[in-house]
């Protein structure tokens, strides 16, 4: 294997697992929020999306542009850039990439997020517009979906709706696996395996899903079954027998809407972790209720 093959077949297929575990974690922190209220929380959805799909893109155009008539040097430098707009356009220049304006204008909020807002904050030019990236992210929800969106200060609150999610799912599910299909038609020209995954990457959830939308939405009922199942009389084994056995903490019975939200989304452990300590407090040996919990998960 020539060194640009193996470049090819293995450097940009790590770059590639590394693009969708950035859209993961970005569509996984947008999924985890239940309101859009704070920068912080928009800083980390935006820079994780910019970052992967800026990778993503750079991939495709590897693959599509590079060959051995070309200056190594002078090609690489041309990758030396943060704007996802512009390497769509030019990607876009030598294969049709199928997105529409609405798509088009979210890589544009990508590109001015990491090039005017990521470091905002670090500037004395930032006051009083701390917030720019927030603002960015609400006024595209607000132009596309028709709802009014308004921040009015620190005593307004703006839910994370299902319909944000699927949205915004919609939107990066199809640029992303436009891109990955792209990426995976050219790499099969060319008899590499850029495309192939780890079975257990965060990458699997995003090109590999069922249909262009990405969102954790179908996860939440699964885990919802999941809580269903185990709680019913109705099952039986050698495991359920073990987990009956354990005595459960004397926990709060009112409360269990706020436990069941703390099982499906780590967000809301917080509230529970300190009446969970409260009863370790009357344990008299606690360190014999730990190694019970780790066989929960072992196989007997």
């Amino acid at each position: 294997m020539k060194p640009d093959e193996w470049w090819k077949n293995f450097g940009l297929g790590m770059e590639l697992d590394a693009s969708g575990t950035f859209i993961y974690n970005g569509i996984k922190s947008l999924d985890s929020l239940e309101g859009l209220n704070h920068s912080v929380d928009i800083f980390e959805i935006l820079y994780s999306l910019s970052v992967g799909i800026e990778r993503l893109l750079k991939v495709a155009i590897i693959l599509i542009e590079h060959d051995d008539s070309i200056s190594i040097e002078e090609f690489e430098e041309s990758l030396i850039t943060h704007n996802t707009t512009e390497l769509a356009n030019r990607l876009q220049k030598n294969q049709g990439i199928g997105l529409s304006a609405v798509h088009k204008e979210f890589l544009a909020l990508l590109s001015k997020f990491y090039k005017s807002h990521r470091y905002v904050r670090f500037s004395l030019s930032s006051v009083p517009n701390i917030t720019e990236e927030k603002d960015l992210f609400l006024s595209y929800l607000h132009k596309h979906l028709g709802i009014n969106i308004s921040d009015k200060g620190h005593f307004s609150y703006i839910h994370n709706t299902t319909q944000i999610k699927k949205f915004i799912g919609k939107i990066v599910g199809k640029i992303s696996k436009n891109l990955f299909r792209i990426i995976g038609k050219r790499a099969r020209s060319l008899n590499l395996y850029t495309y192939e995954l780890r079975s257990d990457s965060k990458a699997i959830k995003v090109f590999y899903s069922l249909g262009d939308r990405l969102d954790f939405l179908e996860e939440e009922i699964v885990k919802k079954e999941l809580i269903l199942h185990l709680i019913s009389k109705d099952i039986s084994g050698d495991h359920i027998d073990f987990l009956r056995s354990i005595a459960a903490l004397n926990l709060d019975s009112d409360e269990t809407p706020t436990h069941i939200k703390a099982l499906l989304n780590d967000v809301h452990l917080h509230l529970v972790k300190g009446e969970v300590e409260c009863e370790y407090e009357e344990i008299e040996n606690v360190k014999d209720r730990l190694q019970l919990l780790d066989l929960m998960t072992n196989e007997l």
